[in-house]
């Protein structure tokens, strides 16, 4: 019995500050937005908080209209329509409900499949995947092929470290804690081992999950 309270409590702290840390990312989407992609920013930010709705719990609402009213305030004085922005906004939680985490965590729930999701979230605009030639990245307004070798590991450990750095300076911000029994040092560990990243690369290839775009060798 004692030992499933302590779960329970564990779980429920670590979730509240996943929770944290999504709020975090939604709201930093925005306020980092460029005005001419506003759109793909808005559907981002609330992707990120759909997918945090059980996790947040009573919060969701008032935060999704708080991040609503953020979004107005720096995009409605630069032309956009509030119906073209409320419209990326349900799109956005649409999204992130189809893909919504679980309203508990466990440290078992953060494994590669996980930082997958984080990471698409990021990067999915600027990748993509050429049969019989390997991963192409966005650069330079241009498509770069990488070496096939090389994958995207590169990408999905840059995209993480700034993750951890974030997460770990707003939890120390808002509750004065480094992430409760250590998740984030286990993030980090795992980042720098290159067999899990390219778990976390596999991932990406799996149309049906991602929707990752493949093209062919001649497109």
């Amino acid at each position: 019995m004692k030992d499933d309270l302590e779960k329970w409590a564990f779980e429920k702290a670590l979730s509240e500050e996943i929770a944290v840390c999504m709020e975090y990312d939604a709201f930093k989407k925005i306020d980092e937005a460029k005005i001419k992609k506003w759109r793909y920013s808005v559907f981002q930010a609330f992707l990120i908080l759909g997918r945090a709705k059980s996790l947040l719990g009573k919060r969701f609402e008032e935060l999704r209209q708080k991040l609503y009213d953020t979004a107005k305030e720096k995009f409605l004085s630069a032309g956009v329509s509030e119906t073209d922005l409320r419209e990326a906004m349900e799109s956005g939680l649409r999204v992130g409900l189809w893909r919504a985490l679980p309203a508990h965590m466990s440290l078992q729930s953060i494994h590669y499949g996980f930082v997958a999701e984080i990471v698409w979230t990021e990067i999915q605009g600027d990748i993509h995947y050429v049969e019989e030639t390997g991963w192409e990245v966005w650069q330079d307004r241009k498509w770069r092929r990488l070496p096939k070798e090389r994958g995207i590991t590169s990408l999905i450990y840059k995209v993480m470290r700034e993750k951890i750095n974030d997460w770990r300076d707003v939890l120390w911000l808002r509750a004065g804690v480094n992430g409760t029994g250590g998740w984030l040092a286990k993030l980090e560990r795992n980042i720098n081992d290159p067999d899990w990243l390219r778990k976390v690369q596999d991932l990406f290839l799996i149309v049906d999950y991602f929707g990752v775009v493949i093209v062919s060798d001649d497109a």
